[in-house]
Protein backbone atom coordinates (compact mmCIF):
# COMPACT_ATOMS: atom_id res chain seq x y z
CA UNK A 1 0.00 0.00 0.00
CA UNK A 2 1.38 3.63 -1.00
CA UNK A 3 2.27 5.82 2.13
CA UNK A 4 0.69 9.11 1.48
CA UNK A 5 1.68 12.25 3.40
CA UNK A 6 1.27 16.00 3.12
CA UNK A 7 2.82 16.59 -0.62
CA UNK A 8 0.32 13.95 -2.02
CA UNK A 9 -2.82 15.21 -4.33
CA UNK A 10 -5.97 14.02 -4.42
CA UNK A 11 -5.28 13.06 -7.75
CA UNK A 12 -2.36 11.13 -6.69
CA UNK A 13 -4.11 8.65 -3.63
CA UNK A 14 -7.09 8.47 -6.04
CA UNK A 15 -5.09 7.02 -8.88
CA UNK A 16 -3.25 4.60 -6.05
CA UNK A 17 -6.56 3.47 -5.12
CA UNK A 18 -8.68 3.35 -8.18
CA UNK A 19 -9.71 0.09 -7.77
CA UNK A 20 -11.11 0.91 -4.60
CA UNK A 21 -12.82 3.66 -5.69
CA UNK A 22 -13.81 2.58 -8.99
CA UNK A 23 -17.67 1.80 -9.40
CA UNK A 24 -18.26 3.18 -5.92
CA UNK A 25 -21.14 6.06 -4.97
CA UNK A 26 -19.66 8.52 -3.37
CA UNK A 27 -21.90 12.27 -1.84
CA UNK A 28 -19.85 15.30 -2.11
CA UNK A 29 -21.38 18.02 -0.20
CA UNK A 30 -20.09 21.74 -1.19
CA UNK A 31 -19.05 21.64 -4.64
CA UNK A 32 -18.21 24.74 -6.04
CA UNK A 33 -15.88 25.07 -8.54
CA UNK A 34 -13.13 26.67 -6.89
CA UNK A 35 -13.04 24.84 -3.76
CA UNK A 36 -12.35 21.31 -1.85
CA UNK A 37 -15.13 19.08 -2.73
CA UNK A 38 -15.25 19.96 -6.71
CA UNK A 39 -11.70 18.33 -6.72
CA UNK A 40 -12.23 15.69 -4.70
CA UNK A 41 -15.52 15.25 -7.12
CA UNK A 42 -13.33 15.21 -10.26
CA UNK A 43 -10.64 12.70 -9.19
CA UNK A 44 -13.34 10.75 -8.17
CA UNK A 45 -14.96 10.98 -11.21
CA UNK A 46 -11.86 10.50 -13.00
CA UNK A 47 -11.15 6.80 -11.59
CA UNK A 48 -14.69 5.84 -12.51
CA UNK A 49 -16.30 6.66 -9.40
CA UNK A 50 -20.29 7.35 -9.57
CA UNK A 51 -20.43 11.42 -7.58
CA UNK A 52 -23.40 12.98 -6.44
CA UNK A 53 -22.24 16.57 -6.73
CA UNK A 54 -24.70 17.94 -3.48
CA UNK A 55 -24.57 21.74 -3.09
CA UNK A 56 -27.15 24.66 -2.15
CA UNK A 57 -27.11 26.32 -5.53
CA UNK A 58 -27.59 24.10 -8.66
CA UNK A 59 -26.19 26.84 -10.83
CA UNK A 60 -22.35 26.06 -9.14
CA UNK A 61 -23.59 22.05 -9.39
CA UNK A 62 -24.21 22.30 -13.00
CA UNK A 63 -20.96 24.38 -13.19
CA UNK A 64 -18.93 21.94 -11.33
CA UNK A 65 -20.78 19.46 -13.30
CA UNK A 66 -19.59 20.76 -16.29
CA UNK A 67 -15.65 21.41 -15.36
CA UNK A 68 -15.76 18.09 -14.65
CA UNK A 69 -17.09 16.59 -17.84
CA UNK A 70 -14.92 18.49 -20.27
CA UNK A 71 -12.12 16.69 -18.67
CA UNK A 72 -14.02 13.33 -18.09
CA UNK A 73 -16.71 12.60 -20.49
CA UNK A 74 -17.73 9.61 -19.19
CA UNK A 75 -18.47 10.79 -15.47
CA UNK A 76 -21.46 9.46 -14.01
CA UNK A 77 -22.35 12.48 -12.17
CA UNK A 78 -26.23 13.19 -10.02
CA UNK A 79 -27.03 16.32 -8.69
CA UNK A 80 -28.31 17.00 -5.41
CA UNK A 81 -29.62 20.25 -3.93
CA UNK A 82 -29.62 20.70 -0.59
CA UNK A 83 -29.08 23.61 2.27
CA UNK A 84 -27.69 22.46 5.36
CA UNK A 85 -28.98 25.74 6.94
CA UNK A 86 -32.42 24.21 6.63
CA UNK A 87 -33.64 21.42 7.84
CA UNK A 88 -36.34 20.90 5.70
CA UNK A 89 -34.32 21.21 2.76
CA UNK A 90 -31.71 18.49 4.62
CA UNK A 91 -35.19 16.28 4.76
CA UNK A 92 -35.93 16.70 1.20
CA UNK A 93 -32.79 15.80 -0.05
CA UNK A 94 -32.23 12.96 2.17
CA UNK A 95 -35.40 11.63 0.78
CA UNK A 96 -34.10 11.99 -2.63
CA UNK A 97 -31.30 9.81 -1.74
CA UNK A 98 -33.24 6.84 -0.12
CA UNK A 99 -34.33 6.66 -3.75
CA UNK A 100 -31.24 5.80 -5.43
CA UNK A 101 -31.28 2.26 -6.92
CA UNK A 102 -27.62 1.73 -5.67
CA UNK A 103 -25.83 1.61 -2.07
CA UNK A 104 -24.24 5.46 -1.11
CA UNK A 105 -20.70 3.73 -0.47
CA UNK A 106 -18.95 7.03 0.96
CA UNK A 107 -20.35 10.61 2.16
CA UNK A 108 -18.17 13.13 2.54
CA UNK A 109 -19.38 15.95 4.35
CA UNK A 110 -17.20 19.05 3.23
CA UNK A 111 -19.55 21.88 3.07
CA UNK A 112 -19.53 24.64 5.59
CA UNK A 113 -18.92 28.18 6.21
CA UNK A 114 -16.32 29.79 8.69
CA UNK A 115 -16.20 32.85 10.60
CA UNK A 116 -19.32 34.15 9.68
CA UNK A 117 -21.55 37.04 11.23
CA UNK A 118 -24.17 36.10 14.31
CA UNK A 119 -27.01 35.01 12.33
CA UNK A 120 -29.85 32.47 13.09
CA UNK A 121 -31.44 29.99 10.46
CA UNK A 122 -34.45 29.19 9.73
CA UNK A 123 -35.02 26.38 12.40
CA UNK A 124 -33.31 29.37 15.10
CA UNK A 125 -29.94 27.90 15.26
CA UNK A 126 -26.49 30.18 15.59
CA UNK A 127 -25.81 29.53 11.28
CA UNK A 128 -22.02 27.87 12.00
CA UNK A 129 -23.38 25.48 14.22
CA UNK A 130 -26.43 25.19 12.12
CA UNK A 131 -24.51 24.68 8.85
CA UNK A 132 -21.38 23.00 9.89
CA UNK A 133 -22.71 20.53 12.01
CA UNK A 134 -26.53 20.20 12.54
CA UNK A 135 -27.46 19.65 8.81
CA UNK A 136 -24.64 17.26 8.44
CA UNK A 137 -26.02 15.32 11.71
CA UNK A 138 -29.30 15.13 10.13
CA UNK A 139 -28.63 14.30 6.66
CA UNK A 140 -26.27 11.24 6.99
CA UNK A 141 -28.61 10.23 9.65
CA UNK A 142 -31.60 10.16 7.31
CA UNK A 143 -29.42 8.19 4.45
CA UNK A 144 -28.02 5.63 7.26
CA UNK A 145 -30.19 3.07 5.35
CA UNK A 146 -28.54 3.71 2.01
CA UNK A 147 -24.71 3.61 3.50
CA UNK A 148 -25.73 0.75 5.53
CA UNK A 149 -26.35 -1.06 2.02
CA UNK A 150 -22.82 -0.58 1.34
CA UNK A 151 -20.47 -3.54 2.18
CA UNK A 152 -17.66 -0.66 3.20
CA UNK A 153 -19.46 2.47 4.08
CA UNK A 154 -17.39 5.20 5.33
CA UNK A 155 -18.12 8.75 6.50
CA UNK A 156 -15.69 11.60 6.32
CA UNK A 157 -16.33 14.70 8.27
CA UNK A 158 -14.25 18.14 7.11
CA UNK A 159 -13.08 19.38 10.31
CA UNK A 160 -10.18 21.57 11.22
CA UNK A 161 -7.71 22.72 13.37
CA UNK A 162 -10.31 25.16 14.14
CA UNK A 163 -11.45 22.47 16.67
CA UNK A 164 -8.52 24.11 19.19
CA UNK A 165 -10.53 27.37 19.09
CA UNK A 166 -13.37 26.17 21.51
CA UNK A 167 -15.72 23.33 23.02
CA UNK A 168 -18.95 22.36 21.81
CA UNK A 169 -20.68 24.87 24.51
CA UNK A 170 -23.12 21.88 25.70
CA UNK A 171 -25.13 25.16 28.43
CA UNK A 172 -24.92 27.84 25.71
CA UNK A 173 -24.48 26.42 21.86
CA UNK A 174 -26.37 29.78 20.52
CA UNK A 175 -24.10 32.56 22.49
CA UNK A 176 -27.04 34.09 24.41
CA UNK A 177 -28.88 34.54 21.19
CA UNK A 178 -26.01 36.36 19.42
CA UNK A 179 -25.54 38.64 23.02
CA UNK A 180 -21.99 36.58 23.63
CA UNK A 181 -20.95 36.10 20.25
CA UNK A 182 -17.23 35.64 18.82
CA UNK A 183 -17.54 34.59 15.70
CA UNK A 184 -14.40 32.44 15.58
CA UNK A 185 -15.63 30.51 19.03
CA UNK A 186 -18.06 29.81 17.43
CA UNK A 187 -16.55 28.03 14.13
CA UNK A 188 -14.61 26.30 17.05
CA UNK A 189 -17.57 24.67 18.58
CA UNK A 190 -18.71 23.85 15.27
CA UNK A 191 -15.56 22.02 14.11
CA UNK A 192 -15.27 20.22 17.99
CA UNK A 193 -19.05 19.23 16.82
CA UNK A 194 -16.97 17.77 13.38
CA UNK A 195 -15.19 15.63 15.64
CA UNK A 196 -16.93 14.73 17.91
CA UNK A 197 -19.96 13.33 15.28
CA UNK A 198 -17.03 11.00 13.48
CA UNK A 199 -15.76 10.02 17.17
CA UNK A 200 -19.65 9.17 18.10
CA UNK A 201 -20.79 7.54 14.66
CA UNK A 202 -17.98 4.64 14.95
CA UNK A 203 -18.84 4.00 18.36
CA UNK A 204 -22.17 3.21 17.09
CA UNK A 205 -21.82 1.91 13.74
CA UNK A 206 -18.83 -0.33 14.36
CA UNK A 207 -20.78 -3.48 14.56
CA UNK A 208 -22.54 -2.50 11.21
CA UNK A 209 -19.30 -2.49 9.40
CA UNK A 210 -19.52 1.40 8.98
CA UNK A 211 -16.19 3.39 9.30
CA UNK A 212 -16.07 7.24 10.42
CA UNK A 213 -13.22 9.52 10.08
CA UNK A 214 -12.81 13.48 11.07
CA UNK A 215 -10.18 15.43 8.84
CA UNK A 216 -8.06 18.61 8.36
CA UNK A 217 -7.61 19.39 5.14
CA UNK A 218 -4.38 21.56 5.33
CA UNK A 219 -4.68 25.40 4.22
CA UNK A 220 -5.83 26.20 0.36
CA UNK A 221 -7.10 30.07 0.31
CA UNK A 222 -10.77 29.23 -0.87
CA UNK A 223 -14.20 30.62 -0.90
CA UNK A 224 -14.10 29.59 2.89
CA UNK A 225 -12.24 32.59 3.59
CA UNK A 226 -14.65 34.94 2.35
CA UNK A 227 -16.05 36.27 5.66
CA UNK A 228 -12.50 37.26 6.63
CA UNK A 229 -12.17 40.90 7.53
CA UNK A 230 -9.04 43.45 7.21
CA UNK A 231 -9.68 43.34 11.51
CA UNK A 232 -9.45 39.33 10.68
CA UNK A 233 -6.27 39.18 8.30
CA UNK A 234 -4.60 41.50 10.86
CA UNK A 235 -5.75 39.18 14.25
CA UNK A 236 -4.24 36.37 12.12
CA UNK A 237 -1.09 38.56 10.92
CA UNK A 238 0.92 35.46 11.34
CA UNK A 239 -0.74 33.65 8.39
CA UNK A 240 -1.77 36.55 5.96
CA UNK A 241 -0.59 39.78 4.53
CA UNK A 242 -2.84 42.71 4.98
CA UNK A 243 -4.50 41.90 1.35
CA UNK A 244 -5.96 38.23 2.70
CA UNK A 245 -2.82 36.81 0.74
CA UNK A 246 -1.36 33.70 2.82
CA UNK A 247 2.09 34.79 4.92
CA UNK A 248 5.11 32.27 4.45
CA UNK A 249 5.21 28.76 3.19
CA UNK A 250 1.44 27.16 4.86
CA UNK A 251 -0.65 27.57 1.75
CA UNK A 252 -0.95 24.65 -0.02
CA UNK A 253 -2.49 24.04 -3.30
CA UNK A 254 -6.34 23.39 -3.88
CA UNK A 255 -5.09 19.07 -4.61
CA UNK A 256 -2.84 19.13 -1.94
CA UNK A 257 -5.80 20.20 0.33
CA UNK A 258 -8.12 17.61 -0.98
CA UNK A 259 -5.78 14.85 -0.77
CA UNK A 260 -7.09 13.51 2.71
CA UNK A 261 -10.67 13.61 1.75
CA UNK A 262 -9.71 10.57 -0.81
CA UNK A 263 -7.33 8.41 1.70
CA UNK A 264 -9.83 9.10 4.34
CA UNK A 265 -12.82 7.88 2.16
CA UNK A 266 -11.07 4.90 0.59
CA UNK A 267 -7.52 3.88 2.01
CA UNK A 268 -7.96 0.45 3.46
CA UNK A 269 -4.84 0.33 5.70
CA UNK A 270 -6.81 3.49 7.92
CA UNK A 271 -9.52 1.11 8.73
CA UNK A 272 -8.34 0.42 12.20
CA UNK A 273 -8.23 3.58 12.99
CA UNK A 274 -12.19 4.24 13.17
CA UNK A 275 -13.59 7.16 14.68
CA UNK A 276 -10.19 8.93 14.46
CA UNK A 277 -8.85 12.51 13.50
CA UNK A 278 -6.44 12.97 10.25
CA UNK A 279 -4.45 15.00 8.66
CA UNK A 280 -1.94 14.63 5.59
CA UNK A 281 -3.96 11.09 5.39
CA UNK A 282 -2.50 10.24 9.26
CA UNK A 283 -3.97 9.89 11.85
CA UNK A 284 -3.04 12.93 13.97
CA UNK A 285 -2.92 13.24 17.87
CA UNK A 286 -1.04 16.58 18.54
CA UNK A 287 -2.46 18.94 20.29
CA UNK A 288 -1.75 21.55 18.04
CA UNK A 289 -4.32 20.40 15.66
CA UNK A 290 -6.58 18.21 17.85
CA UNK A 291 -8.19 19.42 21.15
CA UNK A 292 -8.85 17.18 23.66
CA UNK A 293 -12.14 18.35 24.34
CA UNK A 294 -13.14 17.38 20.50
CA UNK A 295 -12.09 13.49 20.78
CA UNK A 296 -13.47 13.16 24.48
CA UNK A 297 -16.10 9.95 23.97
CA UNK A 298 -18.65 11.42 27.19
CA UNK A 299 -18.79 14.63 25.04
CA UNK A 300 -19.34 13.02 21.78
CA UNK A 301 -22.65 11.09 23.27
CA UNK A 302 -24.01 14.21 24.97
CA UNK A 303 -23.53 16.09 21.23
CA UNK A 304 -25.29 13.37 19.76
CA UNK A 305 -28.52 13.58 22.31
CA UNK A 306 -28.06 17.72 21.72
CA UNK A 307 -28.56 16.96 17.91
CA UNK A 308 -31.34 14.58 18.30
CA UNK A 309 -32.90 16.95 20.46
CA UNK A 310 -32.75 20.03 18.04
CA UNK A 311 -33.51 18.36 15.10
CA UNK A 312 -36.60 16.13 16.62
CA UNK A 313 -35.76 12.93 15.71
CA UNK A 314 -33.74 10.05 17.78
CA UNK A 315 -31.61 7.51 15.59
CA UNK A 316 -31.20 4.54 16.91
CA UNK A 317 -28.80 1.75 15.68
Amino acid sequence: MPQFDSTSTAESIAKALANDIQGKTVIVTGVTKTGYGAEVARVLALVGARVVLAGRSLDKIKETEEYIKKETPTAELYELTIDLASQKSVRAAAAQVLKYPHPVDVVILNAGIMGAPYSKTEDGLESQFAINHIGNFLFTNLIMPKLLESSAPRVVSVASMGNTWGPVNFEDIGFDDGKKYNKWAAYGQSKSANVLFAVELAERYKHKNLIAFSMNPGGAVTGLHRYMTAEDFAAFSDAFNPDGTPKGNWARTIGESSATHISAAFDPSLAEFNGSYLMDSKVNTDPQFIAPHATDKNNAKKLWALSEELVGQKFDV
